[in-house]
């Protein structure tokens, strides 16, 4: 017995130092973080508190960019990642942060109510083709029906955006000529599909594309309980993912949320704008 012990006590040890050692503050870490498009940005050093109330402010880079805001703005709710990479995290439907610590110990309610916005600046090459790919057939995605809007099925507005259906038999078929088998996921399972839906700006161009769960699922997975949105008891939920162009800034911002939310996309849009436009140095720094 005392053979077991001793290798299982030496591997917690080695586990907890190890801890210890992720968790120390690197050392000589610049306190700033410059990235290629000139942004400077303030690090995080030493210890961080999610829950300190009210919560310090951080600051992040979207390309030339600098952002301020409360931790709590933030998905981990401590600011951006080492690399200066980050995502916001918002509460459906109130589209207000999380309360500072709420995220922590992520349970599915929490989770399934999460707004999550994450930013991409485009730089030297074109905004619009960039956009232009949301909605066009890779290149290996050949034939597939369900990757263009053309083979979708167009449907009349709904909340002021044109609707193109996934054609589900349509797609089946097409994988099944492929060769896959009756019980592949992409031929069982419609939960896989999404239905796109997009809005086009005064040049005609389209300057969004919110892709959902396809309307074939009619079960939303979620539900409210005490005024708040949280998880049903059966598999999945119908989620949306809502991309849209900011022009002025030449950003492309990427929107998750449950699909209860497509009702919203107008609110979602803005409150996704303003919180960078109206927290950031709006000057490029080149």
């Amino acid at each position: 017995m005392h053979l077991l012990k001793l290798p299982v006590a030496g591997l917690l040890i080695t586990l907890l130092l190890g801890a210890c050692a992720q968790a120390e503050t690197p050392r000589n870490m610049s306190p700033t973080q410059t990235n290629e498009e000139g942004c400077t940005r303030k690090r995080s050093l030493g210890p961080q508190n999610a829950y300190a109330d009210p919560a310090p402010i951080k600051q992040a880079c979207v390309g030339p960019y600098l952002l301020e805001l409360p931790q709590n703005y933030f998905s981990n709710q401590m600011g951006t990642e080492h690399d200066g990479s980050f995502s916001l995290a918002l509460e459906y439907p109130s589209l207000q942060p999380f309360k500072p610590g709420e995220r922590m110990n992520l349970s599915a309610d929490v989770s399934i109510r999460t707004v999550r916005i994450d930013y991409t600046y485009i730089d030297r090459v074109n905004l619009w083709d960039v956009m232009r790919k949301s909605y066009t057939r890779k290149e290996y995605q050949q034939g597939d029906p369900s990757e263009t809007l053309e083979e979708r099925i167009k449907g009349d507005p709904v909340h002021g955006l044109v609707p193109y259906y996934v054609d589900v038999a349509k797609v089946q078929a097409f994988y099944r000529k492929q060769g896959f088998d009756e019980r592949a996921p992409i031929i069982q399972h419609i939960y896989w599909q999404y239905d796109w839906f997009v809005s086009r700006n005064a040049a005609d161009q389209i300057d969004q594309v919110i892709k959902c769960t396809t309307r074939d699922v009619a079960e939303s997975g979620v539900m409210y309980r005490d005024g708040k949105m949280v998880k049903k008891p059966v598999f999945g939920f119908a989620e949306c993912n809502q991309r849209f162009v900011i022009e002025e800034l030449s950003v492309i911002a990427e929107v998750h949320y449950p699909r209860e939310g497509i009702a919203d996309w107008k609110t979602i849009r803005e409150r996704t704008r303003a919180l960078l436009i109206d927290n950031s140095a709006a000057e490029r720094t080149r």
